[in-house]
């Protein structure tokens, strides 16, 4: 049992160094998802951002934020989909969101905007009023090839550009959960696009199930989890017995290996001491 524990001891600082050394917080900086915003169906999939999953966090200044559109371009996906999801604050007395950044908007000044991303975005993937010049947009932007996890059809999703010169305009992020079918800037999550400084961290990896207890116990959100993600008890007490004839499957084993090599090294004692009583010599 001592070497077991000794074992897990050194797997969990090893995992912890290298929690530190990935996203830069020390202790893990995590947050529990209480919303389908994310989810890309009715259940709970492992890879996928779902409701009561626990996301480990990293610093935004480990790596450049890469959008959806960045994503697409390079070949980098994660939780399911193109680009990074971030966390990002709305003001003092409003949740956190974490959503997906879709596309960086440079603000030009004179009521234009410039995507650079766009620049190597296919052609029938976006468009705008203002033409396919990526560097002075205007208008209705258009982006295309989105899915709706509830139909499971590609979907079109629109952004009045001159929207965001009404309220004093800035460079920013486009926003949105992969489950909605609008874009954070017009679905009232957020007033105008994603600043830097509002971003607080990018999910890093999704822990499965993890955000139960707290939803339960905490903030008696049992019934939100049976009505969003409805596999979610059920993976998690599969989890949990798993784990623990795991845990037996390895005391198991090491104690094995101790008592063999207990057995040899006594067995080799018992070889090595003298007879306890006295042994006639043969007669020839």
């Amino acid at each position: 049992m001592l070497a077991t524990i000794s074992v897990f001891a050194v797997v969990i600082a090893v995992i912890f160094a290298g929690i530190f050394v990935t996203t830069g917080n020390f202790p893990p900086r995590t947050t529990v998802v209480e919303s389908q915003s994310m989810q890309h169906g009715a259940e709970s999939h492992i890879g996928i951002i779902d409701t009561a999953d626990m996301v480990i966090l990293r610093d935004k200044d480990i790596r450049p934020i890469r959008s959806y559109v960045d994503g697409y371009n390079s070949g980098y996906v994660s939780f399911g989909s193109y680009g990074d999801v971030i966390v990002y604050s709305r003001g003092a007395n409003l949740n956190p969101v974490i959503h997906r950044a879709i596309l960086w908007l440079d603000y030009n000044g004179d009521r234009t905007w410039s995507a650079p991303s766009l620049k190597n975005y296919p052609a029938d993937l976006w468009s705008a009023t203002s033409g396919n010049d990526y560097s002075r947009l205007s208008g209705t932007l258009t982006l295309n090839g989105f899915t709706n996890y509830t139909t499971g059809k590609n979907i079109s999703l629109s952004l009045n550009l001159n929207s965001l010169v009404e309220n004093a305009p800035h460079s920013g992020f486009i926003s949105k959960g992969d489950y909605n079918t609008s874009f954070d800037q017009l679905s009232g999550i957020m007033t105008g696009l994603i600043t830097e400084e509002q971003i607080q961290s990018v999910a890093w990896i999704e822990v499965p199930w993890a955000g139960v207890f707290r939803m339960v116990f905490v903030n008696d959100k049992l019934n939100v989890i049976n009505e969003q993600v409805p596999n979610t008890i059920p993976c998690l007490a599969a989890a949990i017995l798993l784990t623990i004839f795991l845990l037996i499957g390895i005391s198991f084993f090491f104690d094995q290996l101790y008592y063999k090599k207990y057995k040899k090294e006594l067995k080799k004692e018992m070889n090595a001491r003298p007879p306890l009583f006295p042994v006639e010599p043969k007669v020839k």
